[in-house]
């Protein structure tokens, strides 16, 4: 009997450390579940955010993902993206639609050579998932799949393990789908399901870093090992198990589409905690009523005898009993303490020890307040109470309960028990954040949430609702009521309407945009999203749930678009210069009633047509390919004089110009083209320029005979010839020279303004320009003590460059110098190479130019002393055609000037490269080229 009664101790013992590890099981499962749960909250969270917003663009994205702190409250997930599908004529639509918004390029990987991808159109945060953003999943079967699955069943589904593009590419990792639909409830059918489908939002996550925190670390204290296994391979291990230990668990869970196979085995140390001696005990006990029963044989023949053997009996019955009393409490699961009157630790089992991380020799003789800090008072009563204490330097929490009894000899003892509580209240804190970062979410979203009871007509609404509305957290009101009384008469209807249409299931949704009444008598617009959420076997709706957001900034923003469309479209239309908006091809999409008048084509005539319509057959391909270098820059014109053909046969001038801007409304690009009538102008210009040149040319004749007679007067050898003759004589060839030099810029200007001026472009020497425009120029150092003075960084540098019209431009700038420069200074001539370019510079320490004048510096005839008595003579032509020449070779010219410090006037020509030289490396090429004619250009 006793052998049957410690085996049966036996079996009881072990069916404890059984139902203990079924308990760690359990939990440990629970926490996986929950764990593989908080993902999918998540995905349905950004599928209702995806399913509310009329479009979703990569900044709301990003901006909603950050909001949910994943890093937090996601372990092991990498990131939260959007899976788009889509074909060949698609996939164009969602790289401009990537464009358009402002995104990095999208770039599509890897190429499959499937004509439907599943496209990863969102990723954030992006600084992690670069890697992920345009790939097509479809490229890996296991990816595709899972995506094909979920989509048919309207379920989330779980890839098999794969590696992920993104991390660490040695982790093993999985993608959690979630189908998104374009309405909701999910449809019932798999064919509805498939035609409403719009895409996924997914999760990447790695198996290591998800599940670490959920299971032992692997160090020697932990109860129990586990291993995770899919399809056979094995995905996750942490713990070290005990080499054929009984405790041993293998449970296959169904992970959102995949069979994992979880197998949980007890380690070592979890063998060792649950080493029983309760059959030691019973063995020791039967045994001893074996001896009670050999003794009481005894008695029957000495009553003595029986007396003193019944006396140790008892008490070796008692002493069992506190032995094994003893051995139940030293084998709890509990923490079972003993305490003084004074609150001394007086005993403590194991248990206790471990939960608070001390030994027992330590424990023992010490106050428990020590170790252990009360939350909540414990009255004593046997009442559970919240109590913390240190252990390993963190805090762990504790459910404590205290009971106070005395004992025979009336001294005070409390029995105090222990539980550690940790875990759950992690997990319970985990999930109150949780909850509240959703909160915190909808409140920052500013989403306002309500659900509406249609049985009895109450609703529960969300903090940020009342914030809408402007009713107070803490009021107590009926809601429904209260939400209908303040909507403006003229929208219920409508929004009562679409309530109605729902719940009779007429519609998908309640979507409407009505106008709140707010506390100071304004309205604000509100728009409200709800969908039926629940209905009973007979269809009838019980419970409507849905978001409301204040769109008052939105139907602001669209009357101010409409207004200024309208002001826009009145702006064309009253313009006085012809005006058109083109679509790519040319084609015009409007054209307004100045540019009618001028074509003398009627608008709607003009409208629909092509822009040829207007132009010279010799224009048309020259004009068309200038305007279209034009695409994509918002920043760039042309302009340009054309001959426009009129609906009469009469050819007009017209001064046309053309920026090109992009729709967003009509998601297309456009061209504004504007017409001036310059036909007038033209002639005017014609008929001056014929002036100028006849005028010109009469005056250098008797220019030239007049300077040639003056010449021979003043080398002639007159005995007698006086002071005054000789003055007048300087004078006369003095203006003789000023007029020829007016009529040559006058020529000059005009050529060049006709675009008849020729440059023969060769590649010459930086320097050597630089030395014989210096010397030509050196009798003008006479006048006021001047001196040139060049510094010569070029380095040998050769311009590319028409060598007389540089020595003109230079002859301009060094005479201009010396007219301002101040006597006995020097005048310097530097040249020095910027990039591909030459630059000379001349700088003088003169007055400067004034403010006033640094518009207009470089315009024709233009002077900062434009007076009749003016100290410094000149035609005011010189640096208008200076700034031409420079131009027409490709370079630029322009000035710098600190008034009486230092002023600098520069030009620049393009370096000569290999290909402008010879063979040698060294010689100019034989044969110049010549500028093409660009008359009309200026």
């Amino acid at each position: 009997m006793t052998l049957l009664l410690a085996v049966y101790a036996h079996q009881i013992g072990q069916r404890r450390g059984e139902q203990t590890f079924s308990a760690i099981v359990n939990d440990s499962r629970d926490a996986l579940t929950m764990r593989m749960d908080s993902y999918l909250l998540s995905l349905n969270s950004l599928a209702a955010f995806y399913e509310a917003s009329d479009d979703v663009s990569a900044q709301d994205w990003a901006v909603y993902v950050e909001a949910l702190n994943i890093e937090q409250t996601l372990p092991g997930v990498l990131g939260l993206g959007f899976v788009l599908p889509t074909d060949g004529p698609k996939l164009l639509n969602l790289l401009d639609d990537a464009r358009a918004g402002g995104e990095p390029e999208l770039v599509v990987h890897p190429q499959t050579g499937r004509t439907d991808k599943m496209i990863i159109r969102f990723i954030e945060p992006m600084s992690t998932n670069a890697a992920a953003r345009g790939l097509d999943i479809s490229f890996e079967e296991n990816r595709r799949t899972a995506a094909l699955a979920a989509r048919d069943s309207g379920l989330p589904r779980l890839t098999a393990p794969i590696r992920l593009v993104q991390g660490e590419n040695s982790k093993i990792g999985a993608l959690l789908l979630r189908p998104v639909y374009d309405h909701s409830p999910i449809p019932d059918t798999q064919q509805s399901r498939i035609a409403t489908h719009v895409g996924w939002v997914y999760a990447p996550f790695t198996m290591d870093d998800g599940l670490h925190d959920l299971f032992p670390n692997g160090d020697g204290d932990s109860d129990y090992a586990v291993s995770v296994q899919d399809a056979g391979e094995t995905i996750f291990n942490a713990g070290k198990p005990a080499i054929n230990s009984p405790f041993t668990r293998t449970q296959t869970i169904d992970v959102y589409g995949r069979a994992w196979t979880v197998t949980w085995t007890g380690t070592a140390a979890f063998q060792k905690a649950h080493v029983s001696y309760l059959p030691l005990i019973v063995l020791i006990s039967g045994l001893g009523m074996s001896y009670l029963v050999w003794r009481y044989l005894r008695m029957l023949s000495n009553r003595e005898n029986e007396i003193n053997a019944l006396v140790e009996r008892k008490t070796r019955a008692l002493s069992d009993r506190a032995q094994q009393n003893r051995a139940v409490i030293e084998n709890s699961v509990f923490g079972v303490m003993q305490l003084d009157s004074e609150g001394i630790v007086r005993s403590a089992n194991a248990a206790s020890c471990a939960i608070l991380g001390v030994e027992k020799a330590e424990l023992t003789g010490r106050a428990l307040s020590d170790f252990v800090v009360q939350d909540e008072p414990c009255e004593g009563d046997g009442q559970p109470c919240a109590a913390h204490a240190m252990r390993n330097g963190e805090v762990c929490k504790l459910e404590m309960q205290t009971n106070v009894w005395r004992r025979s000899n009336g001294m005070r003892v409390q029995s105090v028990l222990l539980r550690d509580i940790t875990k759950e209240a992690t997990s319970l804190q985990a999930l109150t954040d949780t909850e509240q970062r959703w909160n915190l979410a909808l409140q920052g979203a500013e989403i306002g949430v309500f659900d509406v009871d249609l049985r009895s007509n109450t609703s529960v609404v969300s903090e940020t609702w009342r914030r809408l509305m402007g009713v107070p957290l803490d009021s107590e009101i009926d809601t429904q009521a209260h939400f209908f009384s303040r909507v403006h008469p003229d929208d219920l209807p409508a929004l009562q309407a679409a309530d109605r249409d729902a719940i009779l299931g007429n519609t998908p949704r309640s979507v409407s945009e009505f106008r709140i009444r707010m506390a100071d008598g304004s309205y604000r617009w509100l728009r409200s999203d709800a969908v039926i959420v629940e209905r009973d076997a007979d269809g009838t709706a019980l419970r409507l749930v849905g978001a409301q957001t204040d769109i008052t900034a939105l139907r602001a923003a669209e009357t101010a678009i409409k207004h200024g469309q309208e002001l826009l479209d009145l702006v064309i239309e009253r313009a006085p210069v012809g005006t058109a908006i083109t679509n790519g091809n040319g084609t015009m999409l409007r054209a307004n009633g100045a540019l009618s008048a001028i074509t003398g084509y009627p608008e709607d005539k003009l409208t629909g047509g092509h822009l040829s319509l207007m132009l010279s057959p010799a224009e048309r391909d020259s004009f068309m390919e200038a305007i279209m270098t034009l695409r994509g820059d918002a920043h760039g014109n042309y302009r340009g004089e054309h001959l426009i053909c009129c609906a009469d046969g009469e050819e007009r001038w017209g001064l046309v110009k053309v920026s090109w801007a992009f729709d967003p409304a009509q998601a297309m690009e456009i061209y504004i083209v504007q017409i001036n009538d310059i036909t007038t102008e033209k002639r005017a210009a014609k008929i001056k320029s014929e002036f100028i040149a006849t005028i010109s040319h009469e005056l250098r004749t008797p220019l030239t005979s007049i300077k040639g007679a003056l010449g021979l007067m003043g080398t002639k050898k007159l005995e007698e010839k006086s002071g005054p003759v000789t003055r007048l004589l300087e004078i006369a060839t003095t203006n003789t020279d000023r007029l020829i030099n007016l009529v040559n810029d006058i020529l000059d200007l005009e050529k060049i303004s006709a675009g008849k001026m020729e440059f023969n472009l060769d590649s010459i020497g930086a320097s050597d320009l630089v030395s014989v425009a210096l010397e030509s120029n050196r009798p003008l150092l006479l006048k006021s003590a001047l001196t040139f003075r060049l510094i010569d960084m070029s380095g040998g540098a050769h311009v590319l460059a028409d060598e007389n019209r540089i020595a003109q431009v230079l002859s301009n700038l060094l005479s201009n110098a010396c007219k301002f420069a101040p006597p006995k200074t020097a005048v310097a001539v530097q040249i020095s190479v910027v990039g591909d370019m030459v630059r000379f510079e001349v700088t003088d320490r003169g007055p400067g130019v004034p403010d006033a004048f640094r518009d207009r510096i470089f315009g024709a005839f233009s002077q900062a002393d434009s007076s009749d008595t003016r100290q410094k003579g000149g035609t005011g032509l010189g640096l208008n055609i200076s700034r031409q020449i420079v131009e027409r070779m490709g370079g630029t010219i322009g000035f710098e000037s600190e008034p009486d410090v230092r002023t600098t006037f520069y030009f620049t020509c393009p370096v000569a490269t290999d290909q402008d030289w010879d063979g040698d490396g060294n010689m100019p090429l034989k044969d110049a080229r010549k500028q093409p004619d660009l008359a009309g250009a200026v």
